[in-house]
């Protein structure tokens, strides 16, 4: 389907991103859908963590973040001059007036300073409505771009940006044409805690996979089942639980491989554990992995686990959880936060209490040694996904939110009623 009518500009914090596969997948499905959309990053991406998926929006992407290039400061001066009331505005209102803790004003300052020349690459790209992904700096970054221009823009809330960095959420909040968020569990939090500034602006639009993409592995025959968990290696991930299940389990006799996808800082903890429990040759840290070769190692798993834990914040909806459950791979994981939304204990996969590596060897077990259950599990798992979980799905309720902004004038915009 050709794209038509209105031109969206999406902009993340980087684009593409080894970690954030979902953005470009949701860019692909919307065009797909007939919606116009152009690529925006805040910064640089690193070429050597594209994925294949994301191949050919990276030569589409524009990089805001650009202080050498002279028209980044040239921009400064054009709104000041030419729309005072906005630049002014934009700058009393979020950053010297913002009544936010200091950090939080140097980070709305940061922001400030790359929505100017984001204003007029976007206007120089045609785009009528700008949408963010992830509230904190590319919200930041939208909602003033925004403001700049007189045009409206939107956002998806994940979870970092709604539990950890939330300088200027309110006004982000209050500012935007419609918020879209990835689960029940945020829409929950949201009204509760930003109950004016939500009303009648949230929808839940899930990230998704395309199930023709993500289809069902061959049933895996080895006498070393291998359990596969994915994440960056950081605690909040739970594969320090993991290691744990894994030594249970080979106490017991069940002779299983587990490899682990991923970097991060926890890499040296989980090596030194896994050489503690004597499982060098049990335990494998793969290290960075693209999305394309992933597909080999969903292929083996007789098991997927990913034992999410409480941190600062916590996992929302893990999109790699998706990705095995599309496949029917039967999955573990824990109930916290938005998981269960996807992870139905006992009817789509399994789930057990955060750092808990006694239950999570029970129900690995279980998986492992009740095959016939495990592949009722995963049939029902991907069903789930491909009705709720599919990025076309999703695509289609986010053209309409699109299509709901056409003609709305930008907030703040007609306040500022200056001649154009």
């Amino acid at each position: 389907m050709g794209e038509t009518g209105q031109r969206i500009g999406y902009l993340g914090r980087i684009l593409p991103a080894l970690s954030e596969t979902f953005v470009t997948r949701e860019i692909t499905a919307l065009r797909q859908a007939g919606v116009t959309v152009k690529p925006f990053s805040i910064f640089r991406p690193d070429p050597s963590s594209v994925h294949r998926e994301a191949e050919e929006i990276q030569g589409q992407v524009e990089v805001l973040n650009r202080p050498a290039n002279p028209l980044f400061w040239l921009a400064h001066f054009y709104f000041a001059f030419r729309h005072p009331r906005r630049y002014f505005g934009s700058l009393w209102r979020y950053v010297l007036a913002s009544g936010e803790p200091f950090r939080s004003r140097m980070r709305a300052l940061q922001q400030f300073l790359v929505a100017p020349f984001a204003a007029l690459r976007f206007r120089r790209a045609g785009v009528e409505h700008i949408h963010a992904h992830f509230a904190h700096s590319p919200g930041g970054i939208a909602m003033m771009a925004a403001r700049l221009l007189g045009i409206t823009f939107s956002m998806t809330i994940h979870s970092y940006d709604l539990y950890v960095e939330k300088s200027l959420l309110p006004q982000k909040l209050a500012s935007a044409a419609f918020i879209a968020t990835v689960s029940e569990y945020n829409v929950r939090n949201l009204t509760e805690w930003y109950p004016q500034e939500t009303r009648s602006k949230l929808h839940v639009v899930r990230c998704g996979v395309d199930p023709e993409i993500f289809v069902p592995r061959p049933q895996p025959r080895s006498d070393k089942p291998v359990i596969l968990g994915i994440g960056r290696l950081v605690e909040l991930k739970g594969f320090h639980t993991l290691i744990e299940a894994v030594a249970i389990l080979r106490s017991r006799g069940i002779n299983v491989q587990c490899y682990i996808a991923g970097e991060g800082p926890e890499k040296e903890r989980l090596e030194a554990m896994s050489a503690q429990l004597g499982l060098e040759a049990g335990v494998h840290l793969l290290g960075k992995v693209l999305q394309s070769d992933l597909q080999q190692y969903f292929r083996r798993a007789a098991v997927f686990a990913l034992p999410s834990c409480v941190r600062e914040y916590q996992d929302n909806i893990p999109v790699v959880l998706i990705e095995a459950m599309a496949m029917e791979i039967p999955v573990v994981s824990t109930n916290i936060s938005a998981i269960p939304e996807l992870v139905r204990d006992g009817s789509t996969g399994l789930l057990v209490e955060p750092e808990n590596p006694t239950q999570l060897a029970d129900a690995l077990a279980t998986l492992l040694t009740e095959r016939e259950s495990a592949v009722e599990l995963g049939r029902a798992a991907r069903k789930l996904v491909s009705d709720e979980f599919n990025v076309h799905v999703s695509a289609g309720r986010l053209k309409r939110l699109f299509e709901a902004c056409a003609g709305v004038d930008a907030a703040g915009a007609t306040a500022d009623t200056e001649s154009q």
